[in-house]
């Protein structure tokens, strides 16, 4: 479910705010995107000089990027994007049911394994996305060629999608890898590139890394991008899967610095980092794909000394009301899916099923919350 460990390198951002503040203002101008100022790729960002007469210049090494800058607060806006993330069926079906016939409807369910109520979740819920995931092949190890590798992956993973293939939207291939190195990231986005080569030749959408909380660092989402995989994916309809936790609150290190990033008010380290890959890459190079957060919630494995331990579920919804702000403040975001409805072993101790329905003995619902966001 959850990596152990949240990167904290300290590769520098190259000074970019400062090298690109002359062009930003220009270019800034010239545009409005929904009361934003779009950001623009600094090697597009000015008209091209003339060619140098004298000796070659010398050329940078990477990509620079402008980050998207607001120019007004963002303004949550929709429907909830909350949804439920289910190991068993439990109530899922009746709860998106319910909130459906009172003129709502649940942004998301993911399914782990048990993937039979999907069928009812669309027939009952037919505006709710679904997204899949098989655990029998969740890692692969970065090292030969990463197409072969995606081709015995998915052939493994399609024997196991095929009797939701008509009501599951999309499907997760791997389960919070976090490989080594840049190199690793890069092989992985190779790896998913073929990936969907072979689910589009089956017919199959997938949903793209699942990396987990505080996973990857500013740096590797750089070269990630480079390798036009998330073109690819716009080009051929998949979406990206993000995993974010946080603990003992939601906002926990909300507008703390990313090591090697400037100081954001409205991104966070653990939950809403999804911010960095969309605002200083996707939206800069015009590779907008819709984004689900897999899973979410509060989790004590991130645990510090001083925080509480226990009782989160007396804060649960509070919590996930807050981070669901957030996330209705971009439109990219598809929805969230909260771990967990169904849990058992392990993770039952994580499980929430009692706080959806009015009546529960911690007084508000996740029914009431979504229903009351219907008209928003």
């Amino acid at each position: 479910m959850r990596a152990e460990h949240k990167h904290t390198g300290q590769i520098s951002r190259r000074n970019f705010l400062k090298k690109a503040a002359a062009i930003c203002v220009a270019a800034f101008s010239r545009y409005l995107w929904r009361g934003m100022a779009p950001p623009v790729r600094a090697a597009e960002a000015v008209e091209t000089p003339p060619a140098p007469t004298g000796p070659a210049t010398t050329l940078l090494p990477y990509a620079l990027y402008l980050p998207l800058v607001l120019t007004s607060p963002a303004v949550a806006h929709g429907p909830s994007k909350l949804g439920l993330h289910t190991i068993l069926p439990d109530d899922a079906v009746g709860f998106c049911k319910a909130v459906y016939e009172a003129g709502a409807h649940v942004a998301v369910v993911k399914a782990l394994d048990t993937f039979g109520h999907i069928r009812k979740v669309k027939k009952y819920s037919p505006e709710t996305v679904t997204v899949g995931r098989w655990s029998g092949w969740q890692w692969v190890d970065p090292s030969g060629d990463p197409a072969q590798k995606a081709r015995e992956v998915m052939a493994e993973h399609m024997k196991h999608w095929v009797y939701e293939k008509d009501v599951m939207d999309y499907w997760e291939v791997l389960n919070e890898n976090d490989p080594p190195g840049v190199e690793g990231h890069v092989w992985l986005a190779q790896f998913y590139i073929a990936a969907m080569d072979i689910a589009e030749a089956n017919g199959y959408k997938l949903a793209l890394f699942s990396y987990s909380v505080g996973v990857p660092e500013w740096y590797e989402w750089e070269a990630i991008v480079e390798t036009g995989v998330f073109a690819r994916a716009k080009a051929g309809g998949h979406i990206v899967s993000l995993h974010e936790y946080n603990w003992p609150v939601m906002s926990y290190r909300w507008g703390e610095q990313m090591p090697g990033c400037p100081v954001y008010e409205d991104r966070g380290v653990l939950t809403g980092r999804y911010r960095y890959l969309y605002r200083d890459f996707l939206i800069p190079r015009d590779e907008v794909v819709p984004l689900v957060i897999a899973e979410c919630g509060l989790d004590p494995v991130l645990w510090q000394p001083g925080q509480p331990t226990n009782h989160w579920r007396e804060r649960f919804i509070t919590e996930m009301a807050w981070y669901d702000d957030k996330l209705r403040q971009d439109d990219y975001v598809i929805g969230a899916a909260m771990f967990t409805v169904g849990g058992s072993g392990a993770w039952s101790s994580y499980d929430y099923g009692e706080l959806l329905w009015p009546g529960n003995r911690y007084g508000y619902s996740f029914f009431e919350y979504i229903v009351s966001l219907k008209d928003a």
